[in-house]
Parts: C-alpha cells; sequence; structure tokens
C-alpha cells in the first residue's frame, strides 16, 4: 500500500506542488482584489474591477513565479530564465485581462458580488495555466536537449 502511495505521490508530485503554489498565490491574490476593489470602489467606481484585478495580480504573480519556478517545475535552465519570465508575464498579461473582464462583464450582466464572482474564473484560468506553464514556460533543460 505504501509504495502504491509513493508512486501515486511521484506521479502527481509536480501537479499537487502546483496546486500549493497556485493555492497560495490565489489567496494572496483574492485578498488584495477584495481590499483593492474596496478601496477603489469609493473613487472610480467603473474601473475598480480592472484596476483591483491588475494590481492584486501584479504581486501575486511574482510570488507565484518565483514558487513555481524555484518549487514546482524547478526549472533549471538558467540560459533561458530570463525567456522564461518573459513568457511567464505574457500569460499573466492574458490571463488579468480573462479575469478581469470576464468578472466585470458577468458583474455587470448579474450584479453578484466581484469577489465571489472571482473565485471561479479564476479556477478555470489556474486549470489552463498549469498546462501553458509546464509545456512552454518552465521548460527543463533536458526537455530542451531531447528537442
Amino acid at each position: 500500500m505504501k509504495e502504491i502511495i509513493c508512486k501515486l505521490f511521484d506521479k502527481y508530485k509536480v501537479f499537487l506542488k502546483y496546486i500549493f503554489s497556485a493555492g497560495l498565490s490565489f489567496v494572496i491574490d483574492l485578498v488584495l482584489f477584495s481590499i483593492f476593489s474596496l478601496l477603489l470602489k469609493q473613487y472610480i467606481y467603473a474601473y475598480a474591477i480592472i484596476l483591483s484585478t491588475f494590481f492584486a495580480r501584479a504581486i501575486s504573480s511574482f510570488i507565484n513565479y518565483l514558487l513555481n519556478g524555484n518549487m514546482v517545475f524547478r526549472s533549471n535552465n538558467k540560459a533561458v530564465e530570463n525567456v522564461t519570465l518573459v513568457k511567464y508575464y505574457i500569460l499573466v498579461v492574458v490571463q488579468m485581462c480573462v479575469s478581469s473582464l470576464s468578472v466585470y462583464f458577468i458583474y455587470l450582466l448579474t450584479n453578484i458580488n466581484e469577489t465571489l464572482i472571482k473565485i471561479p474564473v479564476d479556477v478555470l484560468i489556474f486549470i489552463v495555466n498549469y498546462f501553458v506553464q509546464k509545456k512552454f514556460i518552465f521548460v527543463r533543460k533536458d526537455n530542451y536537449e531531447k528537442v
């Protein structure tokens, strides 16, 4: 039984680490989004959701990049580290746009609390991001040598 559990863990350890990293980053992002949203609604109501998403994601994405690069995918190719950072932040910008615009338009249609809307939207983005980061961003050096 112990061997089966160890084999399962080995098989899914990258994904489990990603869940931890993304979960921690998501909590940071959601808390910051809620705080920024509360503050910005008082001054610029129309754009509070979009700006709150931007500010929160700017902070949480940096934490997520460090965790994913060092703990999850263990990108070991120093020669492409700058390229990895650029690709990661292109993904961040895309996910920021998808998240903020989705939350904004769903909010306009439903008038449901924006933080409650953000949770399922970002969960869907989380799933897509795992595959994008694993296949295109945090590519291991040994994978480059096989190409």
